[in-house]
């Protein structure tokens, strides 16, 4: 009796620990998908400044506030990131709030 008492709740320990890594919480996997966005828009800033600078068409002012927007853009995708990583749901609302587009 006390073998299967041992052996449950072995069980039951190592799937607590499965269901705990596993549970994400709703906002910080809707996060996700904002960094996802965040890094394909960087990506569209990224290629217009390359195509600015060869052209030679645009003004420096132009290429330098696109420059300033996807450095900023990429500070907050790390923030969101950071958020991401350590699970922090209260961050996660917070960047959904600001960043999501509905």
């Amino acid at each position: 009796m006390k073998i299967w008492k041992l052996i449950l709740g072995l069980l039951g320990l190592i799937g607590g620990l499965f269901a705990a890594s596993a549970a994400k919480s709703k906002e910080v996997k809707e996060l996700e998908g904002v960094i996802k966005e965040n890094k394909k828009e960087e990506k569209k800033v990224e290629k217009q400044i390359k195509e600015l600078e060869t052209t030679k068409k645009a003004s420096k002012r132009e290429i330098g506030s696109l420059k300033r927007k996807l450095t900023i853009s990429k500070k907050k995708t790390q923030k969101m990131e950071k958020a991401f990583d350590e699970d922090n749901a209260d961050e996660a609302v917070e960047f959904l709030r600001k960043f999501a587009k509905k």
